[in-house]
């Protein structure tokens, strides 16, 4: 099983890899707001935070953990970072948006409450089997929580280069 996580971490390093060729297409850091700097921050943040969090397991067995409990721990590190960078970088996005209605943190409008949405679905799911209310073993529900984080991640990329290309293609 333990090979599963050491995947989930390959796949997050090419995720991570993927949203840093931005920077080299982008050009300049000078043409960026600082709402762009927090959208890539998310998506970094998040594509980073699935790396520790795959590994996370891998290295509390090598200490002499079970796996059951090594995922129960995972859960619980998964909630507070996604907690604890959403948010920051929430906060930081807010403090740099001047634009009313909703806003999450990678997007405004409805992709935006989409986007927070989906996040709160994975946060609560996380807690949720951390606790012990879904059936199944732990581990198992450990690597789904990081496959949908994983999946955010690559979502919120779509939308940072989505919105970001729209924006740059206006300012043209």
């Amino acid at each position: 099983m333990l090979d599963v996580f050491h995947t989930l971490a390959e796949v997050a390093v090419a995720i991570t890899g993927f949203s840093s060729l931005i920077v080299i297409f982008r050009g300049s850091a000078s043409g960026w707001s600082r709402q762009e700097y927090v959208g890539f921050a998310f998506v970094l943040g998040w594509s980073i935070g699935c790396i520790f969090l795959s590994l996370l397991p891998i290295v509390l067995v090598e200490f002499g953990m079970k796996l059951s409990a090594a995922a129960r721990i995972g859960l619980f590190a998964a909630v507070v970072y996604m907690f604890g960078l959403s948010t920051i970088l929430t906060y930081a996005r807010r403090r740099s948006s001047r634009v009313a209605g909703w806003r999450s943190a990678i997007g405004q409008g409805s992709i935006g409450l989409w986007m927070s949405i989906s996040y709160l679905v994975i946060v609560a799911s996380a807690l949720a089997a951390g606790l012990g209310l879904f059936p199944g073993p732990m581990h198992a529900w450990y690597a789904a929580a990081i496959v949908l984080l994983m999946a955010h991640a690559t979502a919120e990329l779509g939308v940072f280069v989505v919105q970001s290309t729209s924006q740059t293609g206006a300012e043209q």
